[in-house]
């Protein structure tokens, strides 16, 4: 038998936030396989709380959720609850404008407008939303979010640095990623190689480094290849967010274990000195004597 992306998520304690949308209550338990009741879940309606644990009884799942830093208890949260997964930051286009009418926006009552606006940019998204078993991108512009997309209806950017030549005598360069506002018009490549930085699923633009200068170029006119690898399912949403996490968690052991060694470092040359000190105040004493 297959595991779920809940298994896995229990399996590996893979950490997330949900946004409890509760329609019935919910018992609130101390412990788990406990009876005794500390309180409602309905209490926290409308609250992004973090779920530190997650465990699988009698066929149902049990969350261990905290409230700023608070520890709240065990519960079991139903379809209407919205999971958010935190991945790395990544660069996004919407497919079309229609993708912005979605059941999570009206869920939870999202003015879209901004989007709806601005719905040709690129922009940013660093986590996803589960909710009723579909998988959305959250949709970010100058650190603000304008909304979810289903993550069919949009376009990843897959970074991928590399030497590549034209393949055509003239080319053009581009300001978009579209290919529609062009820049230079037949470009004089001279058949030398250049560096591309990647390119939107989907589409033909590929983001190059020309004298300094980024420009967006067709595909077709480099002998560039790529296989663009994306989040397709439930399980590879936890397999991001699980590689995110250890990441995450290795940079930050680095960062300590790397203030440590520069503390160390600095110690040690105090040392050094007030050694040196005390040699030269010694043989000062002896010149005295």
């Amino acid at each position: 038998m297959s595991l779920t992306y809940m298994d896995w998520i229990e399996k590996y304690n893979l950490n997330f936030q949900l946004h409890i949308k509760e329609k019935k209550n919910s018992d609130i338990f101390d412990q788990l396989n406990s009876d005794n009741v500390t309180g409602n879940i309905s209490k926290y309606n409308d609250t992004i709380v973090d779920v530190l644990s997650v465990s699988k009884v009698n066929e149902k799942y049990y969350y261990k959720v905290s409230y700023k830093n608070k520890l709240i208890g065990w519960f079991s949260p139903n379809s209407h609850s919205v999971k958010y997964f935190r991945t790395k930051k990544q660069e996004v286009k919407l497919l079309q404008d229609e993708a912005i009418d979605n059941e999570l926006n009206e869920v939870l009552k999202i003015d879209t407008d901004e989007l709806r606006e601005n719905w040709i940019k690129i922009f940013i998204s660093d986590f996803y939303a589960i909710f009723n078993e579909k998988i959305y991108c959250g949709i970010l512009l100058k650190d603000k979010l304008l909304g979810f997309v289903e993550l069919s209806k949009v376009s990843f950017f897959v970074g991928y640095r590399t030497e590549f030549n034209f393949t055509g005598k003239s080319v053009n360069l581009y300001k978009d990623s579209k290919l529609e506002k062009t820049t230079v018009e037949s470009f004089d490549h001279n058949d030398e190689p250049y560096m591309s930085l990647g390119g939107f699923e989907g589409f033909d633009g590929i983001r190059v480094i020309i004298d300094g200068q980024r420009y967006w170029v067709d595909q077709k006119s480099t002998d560039i290849n790529i296989d663009y690898a994306r989040i397709e399912n439930l399980n590879d949403i936890v397999i991001d967010t699980l590689m995110h996490q250890l990441n995450d968690k290795i940079e930050k052991q680095n960062e300590f274990y790397s203030a440590h060694i520069n503390k160390l470092k600095e110690r040690n040359h105090e040392l050094v000195q007030r050694e040196k000190n005390i040699k030269q105040k010694l043989k000062k004493f002896k010149e005295i004597l």
